[in-house]
């Protein structure tokens, strides 16, 4: 029986004081309250739904590169054949543009071009560019390229067939008659015209200028 009360004793004791501990013990949601939590260090367990927020880091202005250097920018209008380019030179005089205009050259597909058909030798295709010099036609070369055009004599490449075929008119007005116009699936360097810092009035010229010169175009883009 001693034994028996002994061990009623114990387990009312240890029901006392789990009952005190229940009532006296801080909880955990009142250590919580009124603290304020830092959500961006939070970090989701495995097996929530929510995303992981991640800190992104941002460039401080000292990490930022503190030089910056800017290509010097011209109007470009292009391209030009050379008798082309001397009239749109002569279109832009009264713009006063000085050292401000620069000569450059692009590089074009000549799908067209108006020549003279191929010569036996280098000498006859020489005697003709001569008596064209003298009737006043000096934009001519003789094609070198070992092939079909071999010694043929070239008056002018164009972009387009309607260029080549209104050039072509105007060589038989001079009373050509030996000259034809084909495709030439050949690159061909031609005349490009740049302006230097442009003003607005400048730019409203070449975009109205361009109008009388058919196959060109104007553009922004670096100085040569």
């Amino acid at each position: 029986m001693k034994g028996l009360a002994g061990a009623l004793l114990i387990v009312n004791l240890a029901l006392f004081t789990w009952g005190w501990l229940r009532e006296h013990a801080p909880r955990v949601e009142d250590a919580l309250a009124g603290q304020e939590l830092n959500r961006d260090r939070l970090r989701i367990l495995a097996g929530e739904s929510e995303p992981v927020p991640v800190p992104v880091p941002t460039q401080t202005p000292a990490s930022l590169p503190t030089t910056v250097v800017l290509a010097e920018a011209c109007l470009e209008w292009a391209p030009f054949a050379a008798d082309e380019a001397e009239r749109a030179r002569e279109a832009l005089q009264s713009l006063a543009l000085g050292p401000r205009l620069v000569e450059g050259s692009v590089t074009v597909p000549a799908g067209w071009w108006v020549y003279i058909p191929p010569f036996r030798s280098r000498q006859q295709a020489e005697r003709r560019v001569a008596e064209l010099a003298r009737q006043g036609v000096k934009d001519t070369y003789i094609v070198q390229e070992r092939g079909d055009w071999e010694n043929a004599v070239s008056l002018g490449v164009f972009r387009g067939e309607e260029g080549a075929r209104r050039y072509l008119e105007t060589l038989k007005a001079r009373g050509l008659r030996s000259v034809v116009v084909g495709a030439r699936q050949q690159q061909a360097r031609l005349v490009a015209l740049y302006i230097r810092e442009p003003r607005e009035a400048e730019t409203q010229r070449l975009t109205d200028l361009r109008q009388a010169f058919p196959g060109t175009a104007v553009r922004a883009g670096p100085c040569p």
